[in-house]
């Protein structure tokens, strides 16, 4: 039973260590009770806590509150995410997967290495801050992993700085801002033009179109040495971001769908419901080591979790803040109280592409006929996948029944699945009678499981990258 909305008090195992605490049974309920109460100047961090089903309940405390329940909760009951507020500045973060079956041939130290290099060095001549600051690039991240049989997952979070960014919108279009940049100098750099057709490229392409491009190249060629302007990496080291799935695919080793309204990040020392996978510290980034060793256990808990929260602010801290105004990146410096249009920086400047850029490439153009050799490719491929998908991971019995493509989205695949696999996301479990479909998006290469049976209708389940 419940009162408006609210878990009755006792009903919950957090109740026995924060007894008063209020427990929602929706996000929207405990969101609109913040925006009505002043919560005593507190800043208060909102949770999830998974349980049965991936559902979850709703709380807000403060930090003490949370760090009490890290410490002194079992390991299995930490199923908490922290709620990514709408409009709320955040740390600069990146949720990372590769798939085991990839992990061995895949070096995800040096690619995380190259990213942070990539984005802090931007960063830092944003902000001038890069003659300032003695610390190491690797002391300004902290990586947390988790890993179960099917895939390694990783948190990267720029976090010993102070940087934040506006929303997690805002973070979105810096991490597109500054691909759309690299992607642009390779794409139209000397040494891999006679790999492309010939093209205008513009602002108006989608991300995607030219992640396409990228793949014609890299199907012929590696990448060259050549560094990119504005960045401490070369055009090889870009070549680390990417990863070929068992299709010949490549795809981010980071997730872009990851900065929604209202996203839910996994805390440090959670785990999923029903899984023992918490997220920790990676054996080989030890977040400022040298502090770590100075600390007991619960205070470096206390330490390692203050920098995993990516929107909690303390009111002591000056940030510089960036921000997106109809097209206007803003540098907003709290300490100076004053603002910085990015825009008429020479160097920020030299991020955003040009409107229209066009060149014509010597080499013998690729045929057309090429193109839709791989859409036919492409197609089988992902039949493989499906078919290794039913009978490896989920060891059962199924095979592809019918295909079709989307009607509102042309670039869903909506394949019926026949046989003995009925599996459904929302139970964690097979069916015994119903219908499942599998969806490809062939944009994102990635894939979804959809439950056909009514009481699975609502239900969304997440999108996972094609392994």
């Amino acid at each position: 039973m419940s009162c408006n909305g609210i878990l009755l008090s006792g009903a919950h195992y957090i109740h026995l260590i924060l007894p008063s605490i209020k427990i929602y049974y929706k996000l929207d309920a405990l969101l609109s009770s913040l925006l009505s109460t002043k919560n005593n100047g507190q800043n208060l961090i909102v949770i999830g806590v998974e349980h049965i089903n991936r559902k979850r309940h709703f709380l807000s405390l403060t930090f003490a509150d949370l760090s009490q329940l890290i410490h002194y909760l079992e390991p299995s009951k930490r199923t908490f995410y922290e709620v990514l507020c709408q409009n709320h500045p955040c740390k600069l973060y990146f949720d990372l997967d590769v798939y085991t079956e990839m992990s061995l041939s895949f070096n995800m130290k040096e690619s995380l290495s190259i990213l942070q290099c990539l984005f802090h060095g931007i960063i830092s001549n944003c902000t001038d801050q890069s003659k300032q600051n003695s610390t190491t690039i690797e002391d300004h991240f902290l990586v947390l992993s988790a890993s179960t049989e099917l895939k390694h997952s990783y948190h990267l979070i720029y976090t010993n700085t102070c940087v934040r960014f506006e929303s997690q919108q805002t973070i979105l279009n810096f991490i597109k801002l500054v691909l759309y940049h690299c992607l642009f100098f390779i794409l139209t750099h000397k040494c891999h033009q006679q790999f492309v057709q010939s093209m205008n490229i513009h602002t108006g392409d989608n991300l995607n179109i030219f992640f396409e491009r990228l793949q014609i190249i890299l199907n012929h060629t590696n990448l060259c040495e050549c560094k990119i302007p504005a960045t401490n990496i070369t055009c090889k080291n870009f070549e680390k971001l990417l990863v070929k799935n068992s299709n010949g695919i490549y795809q981010w080793i980071f997730d872009l769908q990851v900065y929604t309204k209202n996203q839910q990040i996994r805390l440090y020392k959670a785990t999923k419901f029903g899984k023992n996978n918490p997220l920790i510290l990676t054996t080989y980034f030890s977040f400022n080591q040298q502090h770590n060793a100075q600390m007991n256990n619960m205070a470096n808990d206390e330490y390692i979790l203050n920098h995993s929260l990516i929107s909690y602010i303390t009111n002591d801290t000056n940030f510089f803040i960036f921000s997106l105004n109809e097209n206007r990146w803003i540098l907003v410096n709290q300490s100076e109280n004053n603002m910085i249009d990015l825009n008429n920086i020479n160097y920020f400047k030299s991020l955003i592409m040009p409107k229209t850029s066009s060149f014509e490439s010597t080499a013998i153009q690729i045929p057309t006929t090429i193109s839709r050799m791989d859409i036919s490719n492409k197609e089988k491929n992902y039949e493989y996948f499906i078919s290794k998908l039913i009978t490896q991971i989920y060891h059962s019995n199924g095979y592809v029944q019918s295909r079709q493509p989307g009607t509102k989205n042309s670039s869903l695949i909506f394949y019926n699945i026949g046989g003995d696999f009925r599996y459904c996301e929302r139970l964690e479990r097979h069916h015994q009678s119903n219908g499942t479909c599998i969806i490809i998006d062939t944009c994102t290469n990635k894939y979804q499981i959809k439950c056909k049976d009514p009481d699975c209708r609502n239900f969304k389940p997440s999108w996972k990258n094609i392994f």
